[in-house]
């Protein structure tokens, strides 16, 4: 860059108008005083380039190709491209000639465009969505491209009035892709075996399975639970199959089959049938819904098991101290979270944790909506299994304003709903109640119930807080999952009316404390009959020179009613410090922790060491020493890894009263039309990337562990749908006879796809071809080398050297140089490959070329003309 700079200031410029007669060259003085030809302006234009700045040089240079224009050589460049000064990505550019202009120039797809926000529509010359060079000036003529090869970077300017109006990240639905026809099986297994000295041994064993078929837009899905234990029934449960589609035109998924409802206003269920909902991901992020994020802490090598409307839709392993899971995908949009601890002793300890939607908001003119209608399947256990009808819907009536309302109806039963929302500076609030009807088995009843919702980002702090209050005003309130259990129970009494929800009250706040975070969570609820429950927890995280510290405090109590009368209460309260240290210098995985666990059965401490293992493959290792409450002593290893094929973790306590082992896997099997692959756990949406031709071994950046397979095939185990989801190769460990060709592709899949991204590989060869004239002297710096069918190979080097990649079967052939607007063909013959060789070095004369047109009178310097111009006369 320096020599090109260099170049660049020793270049001449023609004088005024008025400084020379008509047609006559000059005569000027360099720095040296030489005498130089400078042209009139009524000649062909020429600009000179004293190759003498370029140090060690020993031949003439060619240096149209990169000094022509933007100086930036054909080919693919990777850039950061920047849209009216905002970064759009990272993508492989394709720099071409431009016939109109003479200069080397970037080309845009339809998909770059709109990636950068720019509506094809509002162009003055919209482009055709399949056209593979765009060049912005040509569609819009204010438009601008300035590229900064030194730092790779490609800002683009575009008049706003052609910009979307739409939000960042948000890609026109004609890009998004419904992936591969592909069938798979998704699996996460938990295997826990305790001994305590002096009882039976225990063992329990909990998998989930979700399989699937994809083909075209449709996606055919099972989830299924398998659990089995010592003194308990092996069972096998499938919890819901079901056909779902999406619709980008109307925003919305439709499910046939067995499912949950989904709806902003009435408590979720299970059900056979059919429902058609507002998918919230299809638009922009701002206007998108939110899952739940569960926090805990852990004492030990923990197993933690999340249930939903008493069905189990999570299960994982934890570390001991505090944990935070924010995967989870609850079944429709409401319906408290039970959370179960179950630590290496075999102790278990149960959290609640509510789960309902955010206000009732969205924009203006806007309407979100679900219809469902089928049979209600609460358990397999109930034989009553009405029908039902029933939905609701969302309106934008202003910027600041919505209306909410929605019904359902079932043999025997009615309800409806009304709301309304509104956004102030204080922030969102909703109102919305619910009126209804029963008839059970003869008992008529009816009553209402009041629900307060409340949400508020407070940017000047940064806080969010989120509040939710249930009130039922009258005891005959009843939700249509009380209906049928009742009707399933034939009768009416007052304990079955009673049990239902009285009063509950929902918080959350999160909030930055200078260089920490506050997480608030609180929880209140009570019954007609007085049963009650009560949960409040609370951490807080920050960090203290290299020291990570973590304390909490939760407590949860429990009134549950007797049947002979009365009420019995249960109370857990839990005090916990963790400390975090990192060991060794910047950069070193290892840290040392300790926790200290303040309970009502008495203290618990433990302490030890976690990291990575100085090994190749990426293993994580943690080794801890406890004491619990009651004053008894352990130790346990815990280790894991992830790999092309899945995530493996296992670990063992030993105590002085039991001994305790855990083992987990999470992973996938995948079969499309490329064969059949094992990966990692997947997501709802996940990728395929494919190497071709096939190529085992390539590694995925950002994915650990992730690796194409010997049909080239690699699984990418999550994907956001709708979004721009850009997928990079690692090359660093690729062989050296190896080349991949735009090494990073977005891909945009919709929900539950497989999406495609495909990878071009050059495999053979590497051979550095030396060229030289007929007199043993290098060609030109910046001689252009193409292959026998035209591919581009390289440019020469300052001594005439170019290092390329041939295809593996290509043992001879011709390739065809060009510089200075000489040409020559030469042919090569590769000698047979030696064993470990990272490239063959090969001379080759360039013989009888046509000659370059260059000035004689400046010594070292080139001309170099305009396309369609001649060249300059001597004087």
């Amino acid at each position: 860059m320096c020599a090109l700079q260099a170049m660049g200031g020793a270049a001449w410029a023609a004088p005024s108008p008025a400084a020379q007669p008509e047609g006559k060259p000059s005569v000027s003085q360099n720095e040296q005083g030489r005498p130089v030809q400078v042209a009139a302006l009524d000649t062909p234009v020429t600009v000179g380039f004293n190759t003498a700045f370029l140090y060690g040089m020993t031949s003439t240079a060619d240096l149209r190709s990169l000094l022509a224009g933007t100086g930036v050589p054909p080919g693919i460049q990777r850039v950061d491209l920047y849209m009216n000064q905002t970064l759009a990505g990272r993508l492989d550019v394709e720099f071409s000639l431009n016939e109109k202009t003479g200069d080397v120039e970037p080309c845009f797809t339809a998909q770059m465009l709109v990636q950068a926000g720019v509506d094809l529509a509002k162009l003055p010359n919209p482009p055709d969505k399949t056209e593979t060079c765009i060049r912005l000036p040509d569609v819009a003529p204010d438009a601008s491209v300035v590229y900064d090869m030194a730092n790779l970077r490609l800002t683009a300017s575009m008049p706003q009035t052609y910009m979307t109006s739409l939000h960042r990240g948000y890609i026109d639905p004609s890009l998004w892709d419904s992936g591969a026809n592909v069938g798979f099986l998704n699996y996460s297994l938990n295997v826990r075996q305790n001994h305590a000295r002096g009882r039976h041994s225990g063992r329990d064993l909990t998998a989930s399975l979700r399989s699937g078929v994809n083909i075209g837009a449709w996606r055919l899905r099972n989830d299924s639970f398998l659990t089995s234990g010592s003194g308990r029934q092996t069972r096998f449960k499938s919890q819901n199959t079901y056909l779902q589609r999406g619709f980008s035109s109307i925003k919305s998924q439709m499910v046939l089959g067995e499912t949950y409802t989904y709806s902003s206003l009435f408590d979720s269920f299970r059900f056979l049938g059919m429902q058609l909902a507002s998918d919230d991901a299809m638009r922009p992020d701002d206007e998108q819904g939110y899952a739940p994020v569960v926090r805990g802490s852990a004492d030990s090598n923990a197993t933690i098991e999340i249930r939903q409307n008493g069905y189990l839709i999570y299960t994982t392993s934890v570390s001991p101290g505090p944990f935070a899971i924010t995967d989870l995908q609850p079944s429709g949009a409401n319906g408290d979270l039970e959370i179960t601890i179950i630590e290496a002793n075999g102790s278990r300890r149960t959290l609640r944790q509510a789960f309902s939607s955010p206000p009732l908001m969205v924009r203006q003119g806007r309407v979100k909506y679900d219809v469902a209608a089928g049979q209600i399947r609460l358990n397999d256990r109930l034989r009553e299994r009405p029908n039902f009808l029933g939905g609701s819907m969302i309106y934008g009536v202003t910027a600041d304003t919505s209306i909410a309302a929605g019904a359902q109806a079932s043999s025997g039963y009615q309800s409806i709903s009304l709301g309304a929302g509104l956004n102030t500076r204080l922030g969102a609030i909703s109102v919305d109640g619910i009126h209804s009807r029963s008839d059970s088995a003869g008992a008529k009843t009816s009553g209402d119930r009041v629900n307060l919702r409340y949400a508020k980002f407070v940017e000047a702090t940064g806080s969010n807080v989120s509040v939710n209050v249930q009130r039922g005003l009258r005891e005959g309130f009843s939700t249509l999952s009380d209906h049928v259990q009742r009707r399933q129970n034939r009768a009416g009494s007052r304990w079955n009316l009673g049990s239902g929800t009285r009063q509950r009250v929902d918080a959350s706040l999160a909030q930055p404390v200078g260089r920490g975070y506050v997480y608030l969570n609180g929880s209140y609820g009570k019954n007609w009959d007085d049963t009650s429950s009560r949960s409040l927890s609370l951490a807080y995280n920050n960090t203290v020179g290299k020291v990570t510290y973590n304390l909490s405090y939760s407590q949860s109590r429990n009134v549950y009613a007797s049947w002979r009368g009365g009420s019995t209460a249960r109370r857990d309260n839990t005090l916990m410090l963790t400390l975090s240290i990192p060991l060794g210098s910047q950069g070193n995985s290892s840290h040392a922790f300790a926790t200290m666990s303040r309970q009502s059965q008495g203290t618990s401490a433990q302490a030890g060491v976690s990291g990575l293992l100085p090994i190749e493959r990426e293993v994580t290792y943690t080794v801890t020493g406890s004491r619990d409450a009651d004053g008894q002593y352990d130790g346990s290893i815990g280790m894991g890894t992830a790999t092309s094929f899945g995530r493996l973790s296992a670990s063992y306590t030993q105590g002085s009263q039991y001994r305790a082992s855990n083992f987990s896997a999470s992973g996938s099997v995948v079969a499309h039309a490329g064969g059949v692959n094992l990966g990692q756990g997947l997501g709802e949406t996940f990728l395929l990337a494919k190497v071709e031709p096939p190529v085992s071994g390539v590694a995925v950046s950002s994915f650990a562990g992730v690796e194409t397979g010997r049909n080239g095939y690699a699984i990418i185990p999550s994907a956001t749908p709708f979004r721009g989801n850009w997928v990079s190769i690692n090359t660093e460990g690729l062989a050296k006879n190896i080349d991949i060709h735009n090494g990073m592709q977005l891909a945009v899949p919709t929900r539950g796809a497989a999406g495609l991204v495909e990878f071009k590989a050059d495999t053979g060869r590497r051979v550095q071809f030396e060229l030289r004239t007929a007199e043993g002297k290098p060609l030109p710096f910046g001689a252009t080398v193409d292959d026998w069918d035209g591919r581009r190979l390289g440019i020469t080097d300052p001594r005439g050297r170019v290092l390329t990649l041939l295809p593996g079967d290509r043992e001879h052939g011709e390739i065809d140089v060009r510089w200075s607007g000489a040409t020559c063909r030469v042919a090569y013959a590769l000698p047979p490959k030696v064993e470990g060789e990272n490239y063959q070095r090969l001379t080759l004369e360039c013989a009888q070329p046509i000659p370059p047109v260059l000035d004689q009178d400046v010594p070292g310097s080139l001309a170099i003309r305009k396309p369609g111009r001649a060249a300059p006369e001597a004087s």
